[in-house]
């Protein structure tokens, strides 16, 4: 026994070392008792109503995998189980480690390799590439847009390549998985892919490795939007992108911190230190190459691409501060940004955030380039996904302006109660249009959550 747990305290200590970023220091809570417990509970209802056990039927569709899942939200607006909404609901307790099992059975099982899958010309998914959803028959998909697994996927305008975020997602699973059991055992393990039998270990390393980065610099990129067309991440994949890239580029500086914890809790010194200088790289790369400053020098965003959709990125500014992916004087500047955008009202509505400040002059508040009309889901929607990172970020500098906004988002969430007691937590809405989609949206309220309790600002 003594050994076991010697194990297990050498593990945590390996995670708390190598991603002292991601730790929180502890600060005074932004909401309430009452607050915080009604916010809790509706984490925990949105999520249950979001469940898919094995077998199990939601109207029209039917689990035939040997896997309890979990989909984006509770009434099947998104019918399949999609990488990346899974993991954003990871980080607590509310999935049990036996689930995120299957979870990361199912997504090995669907890596597509060894060699390129050219599906049809100018649609290739690349070697190991992680779906971007898939199906309840267990088949994948690597594009958004619609639920197709053979040749009809891909392309215009959803790109030559799958979306860049989902092979980090993957790794945030295994790294959640590692934190719940207290052991990297699974880490090394070996599972069953559609080709062969790998350690899951070694997939990590080659799914890491799938984003086109720059050699210099670690960050990720794409080519021209015409040609290639990579969606940065999903909460994007409305919109077109190109160079140099801000968000797959801070999931990719996350994921080498994980990876670097996983392979010293499991005895291999030698790849967690080259992880650990992946990460310091694109840390110390992220502001020289996003970082655009106010006259006065007191405030910045980060930018979401040095090309097409080189804009003010308020999820993706807010989310560097949020995880440690910028140094302290850079996240004080995007944190006086953010709570500028909040009580201004060009971000926030309500306690939910839009992807773009509206007084962003380069296209009206709106993206150069998206599949989405302006004022629509990714181009002018307020999502409740972003807030907790949000929240975090503003309390840096302003902490009275991250509990108003806490206590915003927690009354929106209870003027919108249904007769049983759970909010509609709507994916998005636009007070503006009248417009909301795709109610008990588990990003919506559990990221909050789990983003808040992270930081910690929650008890």
């Amino acid at each position: 026994m003594e050994i076991k747990t010697s194990r297990f305290v050498r593990f945590f200590l390996a995670l708390a070392v190598l991603t002292q970023a991601l730790i929180p220091v502890a600060f005074a809570q932004v909401l309430d008792r009452a607050d915080q417990a009604f916010l809790k509970d509706q984490a925990r209802r949105v999520l249950d109503s979001a469940k898919l056990a094995v077998g199990g039927t939601s109207g029209a569709w039917h689990n035939t995998t040997p896997y309890d899942l979990h989909v984006p939200g509770g009434n099947m607006g998104y019918p399949a189980f999609w990488v990346r909404d899974a993991v954003m609901m990871l980080g607590g307790d509310f999935i049990s480690p036996a689930e995120i099992e299957g979870w990361i059975r199912l997504m090995a099982g669907s890596l597509k390799g060894p060699g390129d899958w050219a599906i049809r010309p100018g649609v290739v998914v690349p070697a190991y590439a992680v779906p971007d959803h898939i199906n309840f028959d267990g088949r994948p998909t690597f594009y958004p847009g619609n639920y197709e697994t053979g040749d009809k996927q891909g392309g215009p305008p959803w790109g030559k390549y799958p979306p860049l975020d989902d092979h980090f997602y993957f790794i945030g699973a295994v790294y959640a998985h590692a934190q719940l059991t207290g052991s990297p055992a699974f880490f090394q393990t070996k599972l069953k892919t559609s080709f062969s039998e790998e350690r899951l270990a070694d997939l990590c390393e080659k799914v890491y490795r799938i984003a086109p980065s720059d050699p210099a610099t670690g960050l990720v990129i794409a080519g021209d939007i015409e040609t290639e067309n990579a969606k940065d991440w999903g909460f994007c994949d409305a919109e077109s992108k190109s160079g140099t890239l801000l968000f797959p580029s801070l999931l990719k500086y996350e994921a080498a911190l994980r990876l670097a914890a996983l392979f010293k809790a499991a005895g291999e010194p030698g790849k967690a230190t080259s992880y650990t200088k992946d990460a310091a790289r694109i840390r110390q790369a992220l502001p020289g190459t996003f970082l655009r400053t106010t006259a006065d020098g007191a405030e910045a965003w980060l930018h979401s691409a040095t090309g097409v959709g080189n804009q003010p990125d308020v999820w993706g500014s807010a989310f560097a501060v949020a995880i440690g992916a910028v140094d302290g004087k850079t996240a004080d500047k995007v944190s006086r940004a953010l709570v500028r955008g909040y009580r201004e009202g060009t971000t926030v509505r309500r306690g939910w955030v839009r992807h773009l400040p509206t007084n962003d002059t380069t296209n009206g508040g709106a993206w150069r380039v998206s599949v989405s009309k302006p004022g629509d889901y990714q181009n002018g929607g307020y999502w409740g996904t972003p807030t907790g990172w949000v929240i975090a970020a503003i309390h840096r500098t302003d902490p009275k302006a991250a509990v108003d906004m806490a206590k915003e988002f927690v009354a929106t969430l209870r003027k919108s109660l249904r007769p049983d007691g759970t909010s509609e937590a709507w994916e998005w809405f636009n007070p503006d249009t009248g417009k909301s989609s795709n109610p008990l949206y588990a990003a919506s309220v559990a990221l909050p959550y789990l983003s808040l309790k992270s930081a910690g600002l929650l008890n």
